[in-house]
């Protein structure tokens, strides 16, 4: 039996084509920032424009889960890069020659969050159909591991590229990353899906999928945990750290680009800590304590006097989110039935959502308490709701590993 998920074919193209796509995600998601914040000035309009993502997201992402599991997960992670190369080649365009209105950054931001919702479910689940059972937590943690790589590589390349080319460059680099993108889809094998024992519309299939997690008590416990980390810390990446780049540090994009940077070199080491804890059963304390983690590392960017604390502040809790988004992913699919993969997928797909959401919230904080005010409530209210249902639910704190290692199911 192959002992390593990289020695499986068919995953290392997987994997190598989420790293590039999430190479030219993070390279966009650094530069639109930059430029919003720079055309507007305003942190509430910054929240506003990147928060505007959640709206197709919260109108289709169950939808986008359905697909992933009833139609050709192949044809929907191509049509994803294939959508994303021609945005950006546009908006890059637009940027080019100065036609860039407000209402463009509403349109394009829409548009990317289009793209993300049909390739994550299907990326996701086709994890699952490519490795064994017992090695999935393995193979997720080496997604993370190349989430977290393009975390380091974009956000450093953005930075200088918007110094030496301007925003409009980087625009056109994202469709050639993209491009590259969609040509490693074609290299991956699917193996064929089993046929579907009950033919259902894709509505029913909808109601399905909601009423399984309704009633599953570990994935809603688990959706709320991840409603913290996304709702409430993670939109700090792309609203918080654009003001302390810019009003705070007066670093300028090349100090976006490091604190960024440093977000991503910890997602890396986090990506490891999250494969080496695919053993510990009690997944449900790794989550809480990975989230705790997450604030504190917020918690000590608000109060650094320099850049080079925040660095390393950053690191601390971009490891921890790479450890909650790796356990958290993971077992919500190992808890869903096979057939119910790319609906609880679908769900995942609400945490950009509700980024973009927390988004708009920590744009206003920023505008009432500034950038290290609004860090610093963002991680205290974060880390009370974290101790509260860990007190609360033992049922989380007795979520484990052991009981859908091998079969998925109700629990």
């Amino acid at each position: 039996m192959k002992t390593s998920v990289l020695s499986i074919r068919d995953f290392r193209w997987l994997w190598t084509g989420s790293l590039v796509s999430h190479l030219a995600q993070w390279i966009q998601q650094t530069t639109l920032g930059w430029v919003v914040y720079d055309i507007t000035g305003s942190g509430a309009l910054l929240g506003a424009i990147l928060g505007v993502r959640a709206v197709p997201i919260l109108l289709f992402a169950p939808f986008a889960g359905v697909a992933a599991d009833r139609y050709s997960r192949r044809h929907l992670m191509l049509g994803s890069a294939l959508l994303a190369v021609g945005a950006s080649f546009i908006f890059g365009a637009g940027l080019a020659w100065g036609t860039i209105k407000t209402w463009h950054l509403f349109a394009f931001v829409v548009t990317a969050g289009m793209v993300n919702l049909l390739d994550r479910p299907a990326r996701l689940t086709t994890v699952f159909d490519l490795v064994p059972r017992e090695m999935a937590m393995r193979a997720v943690a080496l997604n993370s591991v190349s989430f977290s790589m393009a975390r380091i590589a974009g956000p450093a390349c953005a930075g200088y590229l918007i110094a030496w080319f301007g925003p409009a460059g980087n625009f056109f680099i994202q469709a050639l990353i993209y491009l590259i993108a969609a040509a490693l889809v074609l290299a991956i094998v699917f193996p064929a899906r089993k046929p579907r024992a009950r033919k259902l519309s894709a509505r029913t299939e909808l109601i399905e999928g909601f009423r399984y997690a309704g009633r599953n008590r570990a994935v809603r416990l688990q959706l709320a945990l991840g409603l913290i980390a996304f709702f409430l810390m993670a939109p700090a990446w792309n609203t918080v750290l654009p003001v302390f780049a810019k009003d705070v540090f007066n670093a300028g994009p090349q100090g976006l680009g490091i604190m960024l940077t440093a977000v991503g070199v910890g997602g890396t080491l986090g990506s490891i800590g999250a494969s080496m804890l695919a053993r510990a059963n009690r997944q449900g304390w790794v989550q809480a304590g990975a989230l705790l983690a997450m604030a504190g590392g917020l918690l000590g960017c608000a109060f650094s006097p320099s850049i080079a604390v925040a660095f390393v502040f950053l690191a601390i809790s971009g490891g921890a989110e790479m450890v909650m988004v790796t356990s958290n992913q993971t077992m919500l699919q190992m808890c869903a039935p096979e057939e119910m993969r790319g609906r609880i997928a679908g769900l995942i797909q609400f945490y950009p959502a509700v980024i973009s959401l927390g988004a708009l919230m920590s744009g206003v904080l920023i505008d009432l308490a500034g950038a290290r005010g609004a860090t610093i409530l963002i991680a205290v209210a974060a880390a009370l709701f974290v101790i509260g249902m860990l007190a609360g639910s033992a049922r989380l704190r007795g979520l484990s590993l052991s009981e859908y290692r091998y079969a998925s199911g109700e629990r």
